[in-house]
């Protein structure tokens, strides 16, 4: 479907703009006009657009300036990490549909030289597979089953020679509730899999970790390079009775961790977070008056 859609390139008023800019410095002006659609069918159209644009630039970039240019430009989630061979950047973004939920797209560029250049470039697109259940934290995904989410931040770690990144995503999700995702991706052979058995926790290794909480409400899930951790909320809900339900969620002000360790990222409960501006937040979520 979405390789279809390409074919109405030629029926929007976008597309005399097209033929007339230089790809890069079309992304921002194609962000604009998905953010001013007025109904989800001409949301379709110019989010399929985009995706059409980002493959044309990919494919048809002529120096290691008009790729700086595309990175430079990207008005949504770009994330990028490592040297040379290993270095992988991940370009993502969204398009919230009238009743809140969301269309994703998603490119992941590898197969830099050793120097780091841009000639051997590769690429991949991830397709959004609305069907999924984002909430899995058991599933490994393919490029064209991905669940979607826009990735804020990557981090490269090894286990033994292989690279492991590690993706730090939020999922607007629907009108309820609002995710924040981390999982692991390895590439091997130009075959990318996300969700890979590398988060062990108390109840097993799962592949990946989806905190999910009220739409209301704000949620921390960052990593730490300083301390080497990945610091999440503990979530709770309002009232014991809302166990389970996910969308009167929200922080507690306590903290757990991931820390990498022997070729897997270790999970520790209720850990100390000094000096951090999560704790200029209001109240935590569950607490009772005095």
């Amino acid at each position: 479907v979405g390789l279809m859609i390409v074919g109405l390139m030629i029926s929007t008023p976008y597309s005399s703009y097209l033929a007339q800019t230089p790809q890069s410095y079309q992304i921002p002006t194609m962000f604009e006009s998905l953010g001013r659609a007025s109904n989800d069918d001409e949301r379709f159209i110019l989010h399929n657009e985009l995706k059409a644009l980002v493959r044309e630039t990919l494919t048809d970039f002529d120096s290691a300036e008009s790729l700086s240019e595309l990175f430079a430009l990207w008005p949504a989630g770009i994330a990028t990490v490592g040297r040379g061979e290993e270095m992988v950047t991940v370009l993502s973004w969204n398009s919230e549909r009238q009743d809140r939920t969301q269309d994703y797209g998603a490119f992941v560029i590898y197969g830099f030289d050793k120097a780091g250049q841009f000639e051997n470039l590769k690429w991949t697109e991830l397709v959004h597979d609305r069907r999924e259940d984002p909430k899995d934290e058991s599933r490994s995904y393919r490029v064209d089953d991905w669940p979607g989410a826009i990735y804020y931040d990557i981090i490269l770690t090894h286990d033994g020679k292989t690279p492991v990144y590690t993706l730090l995503g939020w999922d607007g999700a629907n009108a309820q509730v609002t995710r924040k995702v981390m999982e692991t991706m390895v590439i091997s052979n130009d075959y990318i899999r996300i969700g890979v058995p590398y988060l062990n926790r108390p109840d097993g290794i799962r592949k990946r970790h989806v905190l999910e909480y009220s739409d209301e409400l704000q949620a921390t899930l960052r990593y730490e390079p300083d301390n080497n951790r990945i610091v999440l909320d503990r979530l709770a809900p309002s009232d014991p009775s809302l166990a389970g339900a996910t969308a009167f969620y929200g922080p507690t002000m306590s903290y757990d961790e991931y820390v990498w360790k022997d070729g897997k990222w270790a999970f520790t409960s209720n850990i100390a977070v000094r000096n951090s501006k999560d704790r200029e937040r209001n109240r935590p979520y569950n607490a009772t008056e005095n």
